[in-house]
């Protein structure tokens, strides 16, 4: 197993797609927002780890093909973006990587996965995930299945806090970057 295929694989056991509605949470940029602190990159209202060696994946899946173009048709409007960010714990990688392998099928295999991405900082410990879905529906056909939901069953064995959150983007703003990403988690209540 490649390097890459190992981060992704770590990366993707994520909780990979918000349960709630898109755009339930807040602006990032607005004073009502989940985070306590505004360089708080983690979602979790402490300061934040800077994350100078996050080592991303390229944003790809079975709806987006950047050699192609980008977003491939049947073209929308508007999708349903989601994010994720867990700090993991150390002892627990191996088994959080081997769950992970569980959902990688049933997440490419959605046919309203547009595209995702993963990252990873060691230095701070955390995976991160970034994903969009044709619609909510998709989506949620995600978090429902057998594998998700074991896998955000063990979510604080595995991690000592996270994030999930969803929102709604426009086609001009795809792919999404991380810079978005982060913003939308940092911006968002934690989840675990």
């Amino acid at each position: 197993m490649s390097i890459r295929t190992i981060a992704r694989t770590i990366t993707l056991s994520l909780a990979l797609a918000a349960c709630s509605e898109p755009g339930a949470d807040t602006d990032p940029g607005s004073e009502s927002s989940g985070s306590t602190t505004r360089d708080d990159s983690t979602g979790t209202g402490e300061a934040a780890c800077v994350e100078d060696d996050l080592a991303p994946t390229v944003f790809a899946g079975p709806g987006y093909d950047a050699d192609k173009g980008g977003l491939l048709e049947p073209l929308q409007d508007k999708y349903v973006a989601s994010t994720t960010v867990l700090v993991l714990r150390p002892e627990k990688a191996q088994e959080f990587s081997a769950t992970v392998e569980a959902m990688i099928p049933v997440l490419v295999a959605n046919p309203g996965l547009v595209g995702y991405a993963t990252a990873t900082s060691m230095k701070c410990g955390t995976a991160r995930t970034m994903a969009v879905w044709r619609d909510q529906t998709a989506m949620m056909n995600f978090v429902t299945s057998d594998e998700h939901v074991a896998g955000m069953q063990r979510t604080q064995e595995f991690s000592t806090t996270g994030t999930v959150t969803s929102w709604e983007v426009t086609r001009a703003e795809l792919p999404l970057t991380w810079d978005t990403a982060t913003a939308r988690a940092t911006a968002a209540t934690p989840s675990y």
